[in-house]
Order: structure tokens, then sequence, then C-alpha cells
């Protein structure tokens, strides 16, 4: 945190929920004034990139109650307590997909959304992949989708893709950054 920042002086829980909590947090800005704004303490979160091949992954399409939409996502999903994140992302890979991967390889940490939320998200790129049976929860509505890099820039010039973790993924696998 730079000097200039507000300070935080003080949290406390608001919210206690299954994934995440919400704090009150208090800061001391530069005019002396005390603040209070809320913020979601995290446990973190992965996002895989898997590849059939150099010009090919597999992608869901995820039905998000939240937004009223089902979504063209990359598989995701958020960390058990002292769950490592290269863990994470096996499991959920497996979970969303039913595809196992041979390699995991941690690409990019990135943060979700740091003005209102500290969740840390890693990006993996998954290779030598074989399919299985996904382990998907009840209350996941997930189908597997195969997308070529022709067809990830067309749904990225037509505005189909809106979520953010899928979008940093799909532009460094477009980069080639993988």
């Amino acid at each position: 945190m730079n000097q200039d920042s507000p300070t935080p002086a003080e949290e406390t829980i608001v919210l206690r929920g299954a994934r995440f909590n919400v704090h009150a947090m208090s800061l001391v800005g530069n005019d002396g004034q005390t603040y209070i704004r809320e913020v979601i303490r995290h446990p973190g979160a992965v996002v895989i990139l898997p590849l059939l091949d150099a010009d090919t992954i597999v992608m869901i399409e995820n039905q998000r109650p939240t937004v009223g939409e089902t979504l063209l996502e990359l598989p995701a999903g958020t960390r058990e307590s002292e769950e490592p994140a290269e863990q994470t992302a096996i499991r959920e890979l497996r979970e969303e997909t039913g595809y196992q991967a041979t390699s995991m390889t941690l690409l990019h940490e990135f943060y979700s959304a740091p003005g209102i939320c500290d969740e840390l998200m890693h990006l993996y790129v998954a290779r030598d992949l074989t399919l299985g049976a996904h382990a998907r929860e009840a209350t996941e509505k997930i189908e597997n989708h195969i997308a070529t890099r022709g067809e990830i820039r067309q749904w990225i010039a037509e505005g189909r893709i809106r979520d953010a973790k899928t979008l940093v993924g799909l532009y460094a696998f477009l980069a080639g950054e993988w």
C-alpha cells in the first residue's frame, strides 16, 4: 500500500457466508475523516484454460442465476479452506468438465474485483487432457463446449463472452502466453 492511500483502521464481519464473508472496513482518509467500506473477504479461486491442442480449448456453458444468463466461460471454482490453488484447479476441471490433465501450469494471478473484493484468481493452463465423468454440484447447470481459436476471436468481437475471468484467460490464449 502506498503512503498516500487510506489505511485500514479496523474491520468487523457484517455477514458470514458459506463461500465468503462481508466485512465493514473502517478507513481513515487523507482528510482525516473515517469512512466505512464493505469488502468481500474471499478464499481465492482458480480459472482453468484446458487445451485440447494448440488451437482448441474446452469451455463451458454455465447457467448463472445471479445475472439471469447462461454464460460461455472457462471452468473455474473457489478454493476450499487451506487448499492449494493447483489442487483446486485439478478438482474444478474434473468436477465441471470431466477432463483430467497430466500437466497443470500457473500462468497468471489477478484480482477479480479489487474495488470490493480480495478474491485472488489463479489462471492455470491444463494440458494432455483425458475425458472422464464430471462431478458437478447439484445446483450447477453446465454443458461442455469445445471452442476453436477462430470461434473465440469471433465471440469476443461479438460481445458473447461477458465473464471477466474468462476474458483474461482467453486473451492469454489468443496471445500465445501459455
